[in-house]
């Protein structure tokens, strides 16, 4: 669902949480990183576009011969869209602001309604949709210099409200009672009862050790990833890689043709580029560093449109902080379910979970992992259906 999921001891469980020892040992140590390199940007041998790409990353510390190797595999093939889908939307909502928000006022005083914020979202769009199918214009949502002059010269036609009446719209809170139907529907209830029937001596164990409530993370595995059922179309490698190499903005600038159209917009998508690229590239470093410390394959992943991984779609940066080795194979695999479950139950333990005891506080726990209130309404919903006595724990 989701989406928004640094590198130190990646494991920190005890290596006997299925036996019930209660000896609690020594945390498995993940693969030592090397020192940091000189500059090797870009890196001898790796095929565009990934070279600089490579050379950032051996600065900070990856293998140079594995990052070579890496880089080199068919499987890593370019793709624009990661870093061009997430332009569109920064330029959508943030660019010009100050001309969005001139749109929006006089949007208003031409009596649609919208909220005043200068940003471009949904409720701008529709109001600008309005005012198109009321002109016979075609409703495409669009702002722009245009749209401005356009509105501009009805205002001066015509009688219109004034600025000075405007008030932002009460904000209303967000019902308690809306779900994703598609996990809680009478059949998906079924289902997921299934799966936590046939763990549920798994989910037992990581409560003990997190006193996170099993169904609570159940709930959650569900919603992520329907219980493994959907990891996610893309390769959580090729999505970040991509994004990261698109820190230089030439690489997807012929796909931006119809936004990049002045310096100023080429100057607002370059920066973003440049941002995002370099979170991505830190996520990746991340991904590799998970995966080559515990044997993976990093290009084996399956992920979300940003790189979130396995069952419960953590982002690679959370991995050192809250994944674990939950059934004792001194690995961490967040595509196993062991390791998953107690992984989830890490996360909202050191959210608070075990402190959370009026419904505002369990929200707000779950809340750190998706910042939605109906995806909160879904997991104790779904966590209640598991187990009617779950708000007594």
């Amino acid at each position: 669902m989701t989406r928004s999921f640094c590198l130190a001891a990646i494991m920190g469980i005890s290596v006997c949480v299925f036996t019930g020892c209660g000896v609690k040992p020594e945390p498995i140590k993940p693969l030592a990183v090397p020192p940091k390199v000189e500059a090797v940007a870009p890196l001898v041998s790796v095929p565009a576009p990934w070279a600089a790409l490579a050379g950032q990353l051996v600065e900070q510390g990856l293998p140079q011969e594995r990052v070579r190797n890496f880089f080199a595999s068919s499987e890593l093939v370019f793709t624009p869209a990661p870093m061009e889908t997430k332009l569109r939307e920064l330029f959508g909502i943030f660019y010009r602001s100050d001309l969005t928000r001139d749109i929006q006022e006089k949007l208003y005083q031409l009596g649609y309604d919208v909220l005043i914020d200068g940003r471009n979202g949904p409720g701008t769009k529709k109001a600008i949709q309005a005012f198109q199918k009321d002109h016979n214009l075609k409703p495409d949502g669009r702002g722009g210099e245009v749209m401005a002059a356009v509105l501009a010269q009805l205002i001066k036609k015509g009688r219109v409200r004034s600025l000075a009446d405007y008030r932002p719209p009460v904000a209303v809170k967000p019902s308690r009672e809306a779900t994703y139907p598609q996990f809680t529907k009478p059949s998906a209830i079924t289902q997921i009862k299934a799966h936590y029937a046939a763990d549920q001596v798994i989910f037992e164990r990581m409560a003990r050790v997190y006193q996170v409530p099993g169904p609570l993370a159940a709930a959650i595995m569900w919603i992520e990833t329907g219980y493994g059922n959907f990891f996610g179309k893309n390769k959580a490698a090729t999505v970040l890689a991509s994004m990261a190499a698109s820190a230089d903005y030439q690489l997807v600038a012929s796909y931006l043709g119809d936004l990049d159209t002045d310096k100023e917009a080429q100057a607002f998508l370059t920066d973003n580029a440049q941002q995002r690229g370099k979170w991505a590239r830190d996520e990746l470093y991340s991904l590799l560093t998970y995966a080559w410390a515990n044997g993976l394959d990093p290009l084996s992943f399956p992920g979300s449109i940003y790189g979130a991984i396995g069952y419960g779609q953590f982002m690679p940066s959370n991995v050192a902080k809250y994944a674990v080795d939950g059934d004792g194979d001194r690995r961490v695999d967040l595509f196993n379910k062991p390791d998953a479950i107690y992984s989830i139950g890490k996360f909202l333990r050191d959210h608070g979970w075990p402190l959370a005891k009026t419904e505002e506080q369990k929200r707000q726990v779950i809340m750190r992992y998706n910042k939605s209130g109906v995806y909160v309404n879904t997991v104790l919903y779904v966590a209640r259906a598991l187990d009617p006595t779950f708000d007594q724990n």
